[in-house]
């Protein structure tokens, strides 16, 4: 009796071993989650510029503060124009005494041209004529240079500001004896401001396709989109940059935040990335076969939320049972 006993037990292992786990399957679409990203980001303006003198001078004027906004072209600095007034009125006067000079050259050579088809000047007059009338040319031309040139210094004795923005920082005082090259103030523009991000190269596509990005800053939130990704890696951060700009009112220049978007690609839930054999995965349901398939997900993290590569929204996950089901086994649908 025993031995026919273990002889139906024996007999009975194979269908037991076969026996199809119960399971239930969800199309990927319907368990995916989209994952909200964030990245550290600044604001920062596109143009700022530290304005230094181009001549030497005493300063004797300075018409903006820090903190100050200021329009283009209004003026800034005003630096001692004296001795630069002085140079432009003295290459004015030389400038007088040049073209009167070349008023005189010009008569004599005319006088000498109708002079001599008669020979009332010689040949050597009228080359000495014509030669004195070149050489006024150049020297009135040389003179008009000056005048330009005194023009241009007497104009840099005022610092004005090359764009609308705010004053930062004040550098000199009045009294200051400034060189060439000498530092006046900071400017920071007040527009063109944009956000700057660097953002993992994984999340990129993500950042491409999002429909709504926000910077978040001292609890204020603006509407923001992308302008440009550079295509290189920084090797400190291993992220791209991102610049963005801002669709309504920005931020002040210097804000520093939290850039916000929702990642359109579907994702798969941690509950359903798997370790199999060491490997990460996913627990596919084969409709021909009915049976488990595991799925590989490369860079995928235990637990995590994982972004697929190329993963029908129609394929069928394994939902319960998928713990217990090792891949190539039988599955049985209990629920669809």
């Amino acid at each position: 009796m025993k031995n026919c006993v273990g002889t139906l037990l024996l007999s009975l292992l194979p269908l037991l071993a076969a026996a199809a786990e119960p399971v239930t399957v969800r199309p990927f679409s319907e368990v995916a989650i989209l994952l909200d990203r964030q990245a550290a980001a600044t604001a920062a303006s596109l143009d700022e510029v530290v304005l230094a003198a181009e001549i030497s001078a005493r300063v004797i004027g300075l018409r903006a503060l820090p903190g100050q906004t200021v329009e283009a072209g209004q003026t800034l600095v005003e630096l001692d124009d004296a001795e630069y007034r002085i140079g432009l009125a003295s290459a004015e006067a030389r400038l007088k005494v040049a073209e009167a000079a070349l008023e005189m050259a010009r008569i004599r050579a005319e006088r000498a041209r109708r002079l001599a088809p008669d020979s009332f000047v010689s040949e050597d007059q009228l080359l000495e004529a014509e030669t004195n009338l070149n050489r006024a040319e150049a020297e009135r031309a040389a003179a008009q240079s000056d005048v330009e040139r005194a023009e241009l210094l007497l104009a840099r004795t005022r610092i004005a500001a090359p764009f609308a923005g705010a004053v930062t920082r004040r550098l000199v005082s009045p009294g200051t004896l400034a060189a060439p090259g000498t530092p006046m103030l900071e400017l920071v523009a007040t527009t063109g401001i944009e956000i700057s991000a660097m953002i993992p190269p994984d999340q990129v596509d993500g950042l491409m396709r999002a429909e709504s990005i926000v910077f978040e800053s001292e609890g204020q939130r603006w509407p923001v989109r992308l302008a440009r990704i550079t295509p290189v890696i920084d090797p400190g951060s291993r992220g791209r940059e991102a610049r963005l700009v801002f669709s309504e009112a920005s931020a002040p220049s210097g804000s520093e935040g939290r850039l916000r978007w929702t990642d359109p690609r579907p994702a798969l839930p941690g509950d359903f990335v798997l370790q199999r054999d060491g490997v990460l995965g996913v627990l596919l349901f084969d409709e021909d076969t009915s049976e488990a398939v595991f799925r590989p997900l490369p860079g995928a993290d235990a637990g995590r939320p994982h972004q697929p590569t190329g993963l029908d929204p129609d394929a069928l996950l394994i939902d319960q049972g998928r713990r217990r089901v090792q891949p190539g086994a039988p599955v049985d649908l209990a629920d669809r």
